[in-house]
């Protein structure tokens, strides 16, 4: 078995989007997915949500939480996340105007 650390980021909106998905023929530890809002002023809401590859709902890990403004939250926490090969982490955010940053680091096994 190999083992790969892998680290993805995006800008969030209000538009459901991927943040990661696990390659085919492999499986992914979820090691930390830190939301941070960027915006001096306001705050945002985020809602995460594990899915299949036909973005079919498997699980929420977060829904809409609130992000103060100028702070980052955890949303793996403590918890140990196994991602099957081809599911997908989806982030949405509350405003458009893409305050919120995401950051993902994985262990890929293949």
């Amino acid at each position: 078995m190999a083992e790969a650390y892998k680290n993805a980021g995006l800008d969030v909106t209000n538009t459901e989007t991927d943040l990661y998905q696990c390659p085919a023929s492999t499986e992914a530890i979820i090691k930390t997915i830190r939301i941070t809002n960027v915006d001096g002023t306001n705050a945002d809401t985020i809602s995460c949500k594990i899915t299949n590859s036909s973005n079919t709902k498997i699980a929420h890990i977060a829904s809409t939480i609130n992000v103060p403004a100028d702070s980052s939250i955890e949303l793996a926490g403590e918890s140990i996340i196994i991602l099957e090969a081809q599911d997908k982490v989806r982030l949405t955010g509350g405003a458009a105007s893409g305050d919120l940053e995401a950051f993902i680091s994985v262990v890929e096994i293949s």
